[in-house]
């Protein structure tokens, strides 16, 4: 996507953490996770895509703006299951503060005889989250974008919570 997709974004009220990009049927696909703290659903509701791209939000002047984690929910049997946290942390760039991402991945494990196993099993195989870094990190170990996708298929993202890093819990989207 050209510079001309993140016009709104430097328009736009509230600031953005970050843009959700995939390309889906030959169309680019843009999502903006807006920084205030809160539940969002996804913008299209099951839409599955083999992977997301995390590109960077809305640069911030005065002071540096808080952590924040924003939480990612995929599809589950029942009710949306937590996939992956990234955290965001704003770095001077110039006169501005730029967003940087970190993933970490969010899995359930239980315990089989002597032995953790992790509860997402696919074939045999942990459905792991990987995220392909655009570019290198920074020291603190922040990345500037980030591509993540499960090893073992699709996503279908139900949506995400936005809050401040150890703010508690949101609910699920």
């Amino acid at each position: 996507m050209g510079l001309l997709g993140f016009l709104p974004n430097l328009w736009s009220s509230t600031p953005s953490l970050l843009v959700l990009q995939h390309v889906y049927q030959g169309q680019g696909l843009s999502w903006t996770v807006p920084a205030q703290s809160g539940t969002y659903q996804a913008p299209v509701a099951g839409l599955t895509v083999s992977d997301w791209t995390v590109t960077p939000g809305t640069p911030v002047s005065g002071p540096q703006p808080p952590d924040r984690v924003v939480r990612f929910y995929v599809a589950g049997r029942v009710k949306p299951k937590l996939l992956c946290l990234v955290d965001v942390r704003y770095f001077p760039q110039g006169n501005a503060w730029v967003p940087y991402y970190r993933m970490d991945e969010h899995m359930y494990f239980t315990l089989r005889g002597h032995r953790w196993v992790p509860l997402t099993l696919m074939n045999g195989v942990p459905a792991l989250v990987t995220a392909t870094p655009l570019g290198f990190a920074n020291a603190a170990g922040y990345y500037h974008g980030f591509r993540f996708a499960q090893t073992t298929g699709p996503i279908t993202l139900t949506g995400w919570t936005v809050a401040r890093e150890n703010a508690g819990t949101l609910p699920a989207p």
